[in-house]
């Protein structure tokens, strides 16, 4: 909403001269457009500032929408077609299509071009989606605009545009292959493709963003195979070797043509807290400093380091087929110790519980905790600690102990038996992989029950290991995970069978139900692979997560599919490797791994072609976060992970923190301090900050000069540091770090909000609005006033609004006489009347606006104000009626207080929106008196 002031200051001067002029008819015009050149005159595109302000020059300017909530800086070119782009990335190879950008925004706006460019720089997608104010990508009518060096020294340069063909929001995953509906060179239309690769020759008109091979790995917009380059820090053209295709240096430009953003009206009340949405912060945490190390009998895809993973107290239990527990990635004397398959580690301060030494023989599966604060673990081992198990076994968390009283042990005929996947639901445990039997119970009450034939599931008493010889569903091909439901109806199954119960059809997903002996739910649909190849879509983790289920594995292909009948609902795929490992969930939003490493095609459902009618694609290291409701990608999480083999995190697990933990080959975190994180087969995510600042109190506007000083209390936050919006009636003006601003640009009275925002963006709550405003001159000294002195009584109705004064005479103040000072003398005989008359009329749009009205009149002697009938001063005159021959109280005859102004707060409800009219009448003491004075200046705030 914007608030105006019409003002009225009609100034006559005319010294002795009875001037006649007609009321005051000057409005305050519209606002100029905005500059750009301040945070308060923040423009909502660079192209706006050009067509307002066509000199505008190259530079750097202020840009804000409604989605681009709070003013920044950003550069533009305002000369290139016409001007008016912002420029959103720039570099030349190394670029990384991150979500969350590259580099700063500052280096963005601040080194556009020349060597020190070369780093790319780019702005965060939902920055640049906030400078498009919500519109979409595809709709930008000059499409995207790709400056490139064509020469080493960088003098000469390509213009390149691409007009997406079905983009909405923003997506830094270029290298993809987003549709691009036409590419344009130089002005001429070259056709259409993709922006992953697109060629129209093998030179210049040519652009390549993908990375590969022959480029070490460093992705760019690359030109053709005929084009060479230099690998040196000086050349626009960039070579690895001498592959040719050489990457140049490029910028990138929008030119969205928003010339007004539309800003919803604050309520007095303020505005709420706004806080993120629960998500991993994308930097791992560095409480992790010991880890596991070593493959005992090599590391393959099915012997890595951290298999699984369970909290049971304060403690996160590591299994694989790690060797050592190791601090570090040059461990001291003490801090590599050999610690086979099974380790635990404090969840808050990483490290190793070293009273904790079970001794097992073979590698360890999965691990889950019991009802009764026990830890279950699952595998290929036959014995821990000598104790002779089969498989399973159930532990002290303490200690490491084997629990006397629980034995459940797997087999294949009378070999060992692999349990692959564990979970626990009420007393039963289930347990899937490759075994065909089954025995198990309390060894101290006699024999074990069983064996049971099994066809690679079961489940087991959770107090004391006996199998359910009831419950045995039949799948025909090994189980990799299964999922217990927390709703104690079902457990979903996933793996390498084709049959359940020996119905066909039910291939690598199943839904069995606790009841019933282990029989398929009835009513589910079939799951929904990617590919055709039956033998490769073997599915590696599932979830009943909400009212969903995820399922995900190879073929790339990650899924979500309805609860109540397994209605497929959406799917992601990915390239360039991809199988999905293990899913986790907190706080609402679904976590997957695999072994990826760069794109996520969201409702893609083929591989390695996505599908057709894929919405959108961004990129992915390792681990991907998804809405658990809409299933939406969350790109904003975008973690930086390095694997030793590239197999990526094989478990995922919430910790009762809100932490995630993942485990597989993983070697190296994020950047900390100096370095990045070393890790040693695991580590941790945990949630990103999402508490808002608390609420700025006492906030004062007050008038400073031309403008407004506005003071208020400190916020206080959760991680320490932040800064505070300023808010002036519909829109953020300015972020400081202090508790004060001067808004030098107030020109008029409005409302005023600040709010606190903390470093990683959470709003709190806003102060209610106060209104402020500079100084407004309602009436100024030597003003043109009606005025009359002949002597006679007017009464009462000459200080109405209605009173006709046409017959007056008009002229500008100081009015009097006798002190040489007198704009306007008004009598040069005596005796004179005792009483002087003066009227005039000013304009206030909205008297609401003002928190005060200050009067400063000069009078000699005496003096009542009047503002629309209604007495609003009165000074040094007898109290009661007044008549033409009413005395003043005392004479002035100091010449101080001639000239020194008498202030009076005026009530704001005395005036209307619209025109006002203000009457004065002066007393002097005798008629004989020498002198009379009167000016007066109205001043709104």
């Amino acid at each position: 909403m914007k608030f105006r002031r019409i003002l009225a200051a009609t100034v006559a001067a005319a010294s002795g001269v009875l001037i006649v002029l007609p009321p005051s008819t000057v409005q305050a015009a519209d606002p100029p457009p905005p500059t750009g050149l301040t945070s308060v005159t923040a423009s909502p595109s660079c192209w706006a500032i050009k067509q307002s302000h066509p000199n505008s020059p190259n530079g750097i300017y202020w840009l804000q929408t409604s989605k681009l909530v709070s003013p920044a800086q950003f550069y533009c070119d305002m000369v290139t077609d016409g001007g008016g782009w912002v420029l959103v990335a720039r570099g030349r190879q190394g670029w990384n299509w991150s979500y969350n950008g590259q580099g700063t925004p500052s280096a963005v706006r601040t080194t556009t071009t020349g060597t020190g460019a070369f780093t790319p720089a780019a702005l965060p997608a939902k920055t640049i989606d906030g400078l498009l104010d919500g519109g979409r990508v595809d709709s930008l009518v000059d499409g995207v605009r790709l400056r490139r060096a064509t020469n080493s020294d960088g003098t000469d340069w390509q213009e390149m545009r691409w007009r997406f063909a079905s983009r909405d929001r923003w997506s830094w995953m270029i290298s993809a292959g987003h549709r691009i509906a036409q590419f344009t060179v130089d002005g001429v239309n070259r056709g259409s493709g993709s922006s992953r690769s697109w060629a129209n020759d093998n030179s210049y008109r040519y652009v390549a963003t993908a990375r590969i091979q022959q480029h070490g790995w460093a992705a760019g917009f690359s030109f053709g195979p005929n084009i060479g380059g230099a690998n040196n820090a000086t050349s626009y053209l960039w070579e690895y070797a001498s592959e040719n295709a050489a990457i140049p240096f490029t910028q990138v430009f929008i030119r969205p043509r928003i010339t007004d953003s539309s800003f919803d009206e604050i309520p007095t009340a303020g505005t709420p807290a706004k806080t993120l949405s629960p998500l991993m912060d994308s930097k791992t945490v560095n409480t992790t400093p010991w880890g596991v190390t070593g493959c005992i009998g090599g590391c393959t895809e099915l012997n890595l380091e951290a298999e699984g993973l369970a909290q049971v107290g304060n403690t996160m239990f590591v299994g694989g087929a790690f060797q050592y527990v190791q601090k570090g990635a040059n461990p001291g004397a003490g801090e590599k110790v050999e610690q086979r398959y099974l380790a635990g580690f404090d969840i808050d301060t990483g490290e190793w519980r070293s009273g904790f030494r079970p001794v097992v023989n073979g590698l360890v599966w999965d691990l889950a905790k019991t009802p009764d604060n026990k830890l279950i673990i699952s595998g290929d081992f036959t014995t821990v600690n000598g104790v002779a198990v089969g498989g399973l076994a159930k532990l002290d968390p303490v200690t490491g102990a084997v629990d006397p009283k629980w034995r459940s042990n797997v087999l294949n005929g009378t070999a060992r038996g692999r349990a692959r996947a564990i979970d626990v639901q009420g007393s039963w445990l289930y347990v899937g992989g490759d075994f065909n039997r089954i025995t198990g119970g309390d060894p101290t009450a006699g024999a074990l029950f069983g064996p049971v034939t099994v066809g690679r599931a079961a489940r087991v008493n959770v107090a004391n290991g006996r199998p359910d010889g009831t419950w045995k569903p039949n799948f025909n091909g090994s189980i990799i995970e299964l999922d217990a439901s927390d709703r104690n109806d079902r457990v979903y199954f996933s793996g390498y069978f084709t049959t359940v119960n020996g119905v066909t059809g039910t291939n690598k997903v199943a839904v069995i139900n606790v009841t019933g002996g282990g029989v398929l739910t009835p009513g589910m649909k079939k799951w929904v692979p990617s590919g055709t190849t039956v033998d490769k879509q073997y599915q590696q983790t599932i979830m009943e997560i909400g009212d969903s289920v995820w399922v995900g594995g190879s073929e790339h292909i990650l899924g979500k599919y309805d609860r109540d009948d397994f209605t497929f609902e959406r799917s992601f795929t990915t390239t360039q490797g991809g199988d999905f490992q293990a899913l986790g969930v907190v706080n609402g939003v679904v976590y997957a791994s695999c072994h990826c490493a760069e794109n996520m095609w969201q409702d893609s459902s083929s591989w390695p072609t996505p599908s057709p009618t894929w919405t959108q694609v961004d990129g992915v290291t390792f681990v991907g976060a998804f809405d658990a409701v809409t299933g939406d990608y969350l790109p904003e999480f975008f973690p930086t992970l390095k694997a030793r083999g590239g197999l990526g995190p094989w478990e995922l697990t919430a910790d009762t923190k809100g932490c995630l933990w993942f485990g597989g080959d993983l070697i190296q975190g994020s950047y900390q301090t100096s370095s990045y994180q070393w890790l040693g087969g695991f580590g941790k995510f945990c949630g990103r900050d999402t508490t808002a600042p608390t609420k700025p109190t006492n906030l004062k506007a007050t008038a400073a000069g031309s403008g407004v000083s506005l003071t208020w209390g400190a916020a206080t936050d959760n991680k320490g540091s932040l800064s505070y919006q300023v808010l002036r009636n519909d829109r953020v003006i300015a972020t400081v770090s202090t508790t004060s601003f001067n808004d030098t640009t107030a020109t008029q009275a409005s409302r005023y909000f600040v709010r606190a925002i903390d470093t990683a963006g959470n709003l709190g709550a806003s102060t209610a609005g106060v209104t402020g405003g500079p100084k407004t001159t309602l009436i100024g000294y030597n003003s043109t006033w009606a005025w009359a002195f002949d002597g006679v009584d007017r009464g009462t109705a000459w200080k109405n609004t209605s009173f006709d004064d046409s017959a007056w005479g008009r002229a500008p103040a100081e009015f009097g006489f006798g002190d040489s000072d007198e704009e306007t003398v008004i009598s040069t005989g005596t005796p004179r009347p005792l009483t002087s008359y003066f009227r005039r009329t000013f304009d206030v749009a909205d008297p609401s606006l003002f928190t005060t009205v200050t009067l400063n009149l000069i009078r000699d002697d005496g003096a009542a104000v009047y503002v629309n009938g209604t007495e609003v001063a009165r000074t040094n005159l007898p109290a009661g009626a007044l008549t033409v021959t009413t005395r003043a109280s005392s004479g002035i005859s100091d010449r101080g207080a001639e000239t020194t102004p008498v202030t009076f707060s005026i009530p704001k409800s005395a005036l209307v929106a619209g025109t006002n009219t203000i009457a004065v009448e002066m007393h002097n003491l005798e008629a004989s008196g020498s002198d009379l004075s009167f000016d007066l200046q109205l001043l709104g705030q």
